[in-house]
């Protein structure tokens, strides 16, 4: 396992949110790997990575599965960083929510 890349993952700087996506990303410029390498490795088209890479598509647990066959990091290491990206994201919108005006609206989570 790569133990870097979960350090990295749960060393953060409060406010600081990187996309799981840019931990992928990381590993594919170490192994000079491309968009389109990773597309079929993975079994996923262009546009799917594109969105995975970016944030707007989660590392799922079959991708996990499969980042760890690419990358040789486990796949619950790949989980983690997506949960600890998902937990630190809702604090960050809690937060904004305890400092806007009160809104019963809102007041719902």
């Amino acid at each position: 396992m790569n133990e870097s890349l979960g350090k990295e993952a749960n060393s953060t700087i409060p406010g600081d949110l990187f996309v799981p996506g840019e931990y992928i990303k990381d590993e594919m410029s170490a192994r000079g790997m491309k968009q389109v390498d990773l597309a079929s490795a993975l079994g996923l088209s262009k546009s799917e990575i594109s969105l995975l890479l970016s944030g707007k598509r989660n590392i799922t647990v079959m991708i996990a599965i499969q980042l760890e066959k690419i990358f040789d990091i486990d796949a619950e290491t790949w989980m983690q960083i997506q949960i600890k990206y998902e937990i630190e994201k809702m604090k960050m919108a809690l937060t904004k929510k305890s400092h806007a005006p009160y809104d019963s609206k809102l007041s719902k989570v």
